[in-house]
This record gives structure tokens, C-alpha cells and sequence, in this order.
């Protein structure tokens, strides 16, 4: 939901706070409808209004800030350098629950750096459960780990075209979810592969187990296999909002990763296998597994919904100067060979198309060109393709 009106406000629950005076001065919030609100004191101004720093967080940014993997100055500017940061102004004598809540951006232009704390801090003491805070180390799985298949028959033998796909799939997903963590801990410019290995094959289903090579101080193939033993269990357990979530708020996956790791599950899917991943934590050998089958295969619907809602069309209009080399008024149809982008076909658009018929005016083939293009740019996330069109919306040609 989006908190637009006083009543949104109003039925905001406070769910942890953090520091107390006289009220809550920095706490999280939960909406109706579970999602989490950051909201930090800044002042009361001169006219009586209580201005606080608020924004929309994640489930996974809540729990890193309680768990003290995230300090309180670390949160506030990611935040406030994604743009998702607000400045929330609430008159305290206001009741009533249509009147509009002043809420702005905070951006460079009314930034102000004593808003933020002086000091940067962890979070110590939640006064809703009276529990103090204490750091938690995140669990990542250990290098080696054991991919298993299993049909419903629980055959000892696979096809071969279907195995080299799985195994195809599962180093590309591997290799997209590392950059997304890579360019979390290093940086935009992370392009390490993580190189895998076959260690030992299994005779029960087919099994196979696998180690990662890597001497990486950040642990970005480490982990990223624990990201995606938890996308598999995700998608699995939660829904779509909730996986939107660690999209869009927490950037943990972007579309690419969420490509191919539908590819590789559209394969398992399509072949009635089971897909299963075991490993064991790095700090104390806890057993981690995490399984996609039968029950799961529907729950592939959520990654083609989200890949689907945000494929793209987008348009551009483009000059082009170059060489008519044929028109076909019957099927709507013309090529250029341009001076600058090479040969382009398309379409002529309705409105011209109607006004040179009603006008009787020809094309001159072959014959120079001047003209104003429509580029259409579609970009399919669900098959993972970029097609271009082209409609030819004015032109000009030299008179005889």
C-alpha cells in the first residue's frame, strides 16, 4: 500500500523501537497489508510540524538492521542514494483521516546532513520486546555442495541433451546471481566467473556433487550459492509481492538472474524431474537443502508473471537519409538501405499510408530518401529477446 492520507498513517502498527523520549523517536512500522516502514525523528519545526525521515523497507532490510549486519547511517544513505528515502511532515493537531500527508523526496536539493546521526550506530534494544540486539553472522553455504535429479521413477539413468541443459543453466544462473552479489560487496565493475568443478557423481537418482574454485576474500561464489538455495526455497514458499520485494527494494536479483534461473527450472519442470540442492554451512556444518518439484512446478508462474509485467516497449523517433529500394503498397511494406544505420524494413504508418492514397502520390523506386522513422524497441524478459520494428511516419524524395 502506498502511505498517501492520514488514515494510511494511522494504521501503520509500530512493530520494533529503537530509541524512546517522551514518544517513539526511531522505530519500524507494519502496514495492514505486512509491508515495513523505517521512521527516524528529525525535529519539530518552527510551525509545529514533526518532521521525520521515512521510507518503505524490505523484510530482509528489517531483519539485517535487528540482526546488526546493517548499522543505522549504512541503511539511511542506500537508502537516500536509491531515491527511496522521505521527508514525512505530520501536524500532531490533525485528526482528520482524508487530509493529505505532505511527503517529499529526499534529494540533493533539501538534503540536510543533521538529519542523519552523527555518529553511525547498530541498533542494541527493541522497547516493543524488551529484548536487547545482538549481531547475528549471516549463514553461507560451503563451496562444495551436491546438485541432485530425480524423475518420478527415480531412474539411475538421464538423458544426455537433458542433463547438459541443467548443467548449462545452472552455471549461467550461478555465474548472473555472482554479479548481482559481486556488484553489492565490489562494486559495478565485478565480472569474476566462478569457476565449478565435478567432484564425485552418486549412484542413487542421479547425483552429483559439486565444488567451487575460488580464493575470493569477499566469498562471492560462497555466496552466491546460498542465494540461491534461498531464491529455490522462495520460490517455493512465498508469493509474488513477496518476491517483488527482494527484486525491486532489496535489488538482491535482478532480471537476468530471474531469467535464468526460470530457464533452468522451466527445464526440470518440463521434464517431471525433481531438482534438489544440499550443502552444509560454512561455520557449522548445519545441513541445508532446498528442493523444486511437483508440488513447485505452478509456482514458476510467479517468475514468467514478473518477467512478464516488466518487459518493454519503448520508442524512438529517427532521421534517416540512405536509398528507397522497394515499397509494396498491398502489404504495407517498404526497405531502406540508410547512410548510417544499414538496410531497415517496415511499415508505412496508418496515417501516412491513408494520405498518400487519398492523394494518389507514388513512391519513386529506386530513388534517394529522406525520411522520419518510428523505431519500436520490444524487449521480451519471458523468451529473452529484443526485437526492433520500424514505421515509416514522413519522408521526403527529390522532385523529378
Amino acid at each position: 500500500m502506498k502511505i498517501q492520507m492520514y488514515s494510511d498513517f494511522k494504521d501503520l502498527k509500530i512493530i520494533h523501537i529503537f530509541e524512546y523520549y517522551d514518544f517513539p523517536l526511531f522505530f519500524i512500522s507494519q502496514s495492514p497489508s505486512n509491508e515495513y516502514y523505517l521512521n527516524y525523528y528529525i525535529e519539530e519545526t518552527e510551525d509545529n510540524i514533526d518532521k521525520w525521515l521515512f521510507c518503505r523497507i524490505s523484510v530482509i532490510e528489517c531483519k539485517s538492521l535487528l540482526e546488526q549486519r546493517v548499522s543505522v547511517l549504512e541503511l539511511l544513505n542506500k537508502l537516500y542514494q536509491k531515491r527511496r528515502l522521505h521527508h514525512l511532515f505530520i501536524d500532531p493537531s490533525i485528526n482528520e483521516p482524508n487530509t493529505e500527508l505532505n511527503i517529499e523526496v529526499v534529494d540533493a536539493n533539501n538534503f540536510d546532513s543533521e538529519s542523519f546521526p552523527e555518529e553511525d550506530f547498530y541498533v542494541e534494544y527493541d522497547y516493543v520486546t524488551n529484548q536487547k540486539l545482538t549481531k547475528v553472522q549471516e549463514e553461507i553455504i560451503d563451496s562444495k555442495f551436491k546438485l541432485v535429479l530425480k524423475d518420478f521413477q527415480n531412474s539411475h539413468d538421464i538423458g544426455l541433451d537433458f542433463l547438459l541443459d541443467i548443467f548449462g543453466n545452472f552455471k549461467k544462473t550461478m555465474n548472473d546471481i555472482a554479479k548481482d552479489v559481486g556488484k553489492k560487496l565490489v562494486g559495478e565493475g565485478f565480472s569474476e566467473e566462478i569457476k565449478l568443478r565435478v567432484d564425485s557423481l552418486q549412484p542413487s537418482s542421479f547425483g552429483v556433487w559439486i565444488k567451487m574454485e575460488s580464493d575470493d576474500i569477499f566469498e562471492v561464489p560462497e555466496k552466491s550459492l546460498s542465494h540461491l538455495f534461498e531464491i529455490i526455497q522462495d520460490i517455493t514458499t512465498k508469493s509474488k509481492k513477496e518476491i517483488e520485494e527482494q527484486i525491486f527494494l532489496d535489488e538482491s536479483y535482478s532480471f537476468e538472474s530471474i531469467k535464468s534461473l526460470k530457464n533452468m527450472l522451466a527445464k526440470v519442470s518440463e521434464n517431471k524431474y525433481t531438482f534438489k540442492l544440499e550443502g552444509n554451512t560454512k561455520s557449522n556444518g548445519e545441513s541445508k537443502v532446498v528442493t523444486f518439484g511437483e508440488n513447485s512446478y505452478e509456482k514458476l508462474d510467479i517468475l514468467m508473471n514478473i518477467l512478464k509485467e516488466n518487459s518493454e516497449i519503448t520508442y524512438e523517433d529517427i532521421e534517416v537519409e540512405g536509398e528507397l529500394t522497394s515499397v509494396n503498397t498491398a502489404y504495407n511494406q517498404f526497405r531502406v538501405s540508410t547512410t548510417s544505420i544499414g538496410d531497415i524494413k517496415g511499415k508505412i504508418a496508418p496515417e501516412l499510408f491513408a494520405d498518400l492514397k487519398n492523394r494518389n502520390i507514388q513512391f519513386r523506386v529506386p530513388s534517394v530518401i529522406k525520411a522520419t522513422v518510428r523505431k519500436e524497441i520490444i524487449k521480451d524478459l519471458v523468451e529473452d529477446t529484443t526485437k526492433i520494428k520500424y514505421e515509416l511516419t514522413d519522408y521526403k524524395q527529390p522532385e523529378e
